[in-house]
C-alpha cells in the first residue's frame, strides 16, 4: 500500500504518512470502492480528503479505531449515515441519491450484502485475514448491542477508560 501511495503521489511533494498508509490499507481491503455507493475512489481522493474513514458501528456505540472497524467512504455519505450501523444505514436509505453527489446512490440492501460477502478475506497473513473477516461481519450487523463485561475486556484500553468514566459518573 505504501508503494502504491508513493507512486500515486510522485512529483506532488507529498509525505506518505502513517495516517495515509492506514487509510490506504482500509481502501485496499475494500478494493478502492465505497461500500455504500459502489463508487470507486483513488489515492488522490484520500489525499484531498474527498473520502475518509467511517466507523462501521458508530464510534459513540463502539469506541474502536481498529482497522477492522473502519471503511473508507465519501464525506457526504459519512455525514448522512450519522449514528447508524452500516447495514442499518443501507437498509433504510437504499436506492436514494446521495445529497451533494452527482450520480451517486446508496446501493440496494441485496447488492450491499452481496458485495460485502464478496470482499476478499483470504489473502495476507493471519492478522490480515482476521481483520478482513471481522470487517465483513461488522458490515452486515444491523444492530449493535454492547456485550456484557468479560475478563478479556480488562486488556482493552477502551474498556478500561469506559469503566473509569462510569465510576467517575457515579461519584459526580
Amino acid at each position: 500500500v505504501q508503494k502504491k501511495l508513493e507512486t500515486a503521489y510522485e512529483g506532488l511533494g507529498v509525505h506518505v504518512s502513517a495516517g495515509l498508509i492506514r487509510k490506504g490499507r482500509i481502501a485496499e481491503d475494500l478494493g478502492w470502492t465505497c461500500p455504500y455507493t459502489g463508487k470507486n475512489f483513488d489515492a488522490i481522493d484520500l489525499l484531498h480528503r474527498r473520502v475518509d474513514k467511517d466507523h462501521i458501528i458508530p464510534r459513540s456505540l463502539r469506541p474502536s479505531d481498529s482497522l477492522d472497524s473502519l471503511v473508507i467512504t465519501f464525506g457526504e455519505v459519512n455525514q448522512w449515515k450519522g449514528q447508524r450501523t452500516a447495514a442499518r444505514f443501507v437498509e433504510e436509505e437504499q436506492g436514494k441519491p446521495v445529497p451533494g453527489m452527482e450520480n451517486a446512490f446508496i446501493k440496494t440492501f441485496s447488492a450491499y450484502t452481496r458485495d460485502v460477502e464478496a470482499l476478499e478475506a483470504f489473502k495476507g497473513h493471519e492478522e490480515d485475514k482476521r481483520r478482513k473477516k471481522n470487517r465483513k461481519r461488522l458490515l452486515l450487523l444491523r444492530d449493535y448491542v454492547e456485550k456484557e463485561f468479560t475478563p478479556g475486556d480488562l486488556t482493552r484500553t477502551s474498556q478500561l477508560v469506559r469503566l473509569g468514566a462510569q465510576a467517575l459518573q457515579k461519584l459526580y
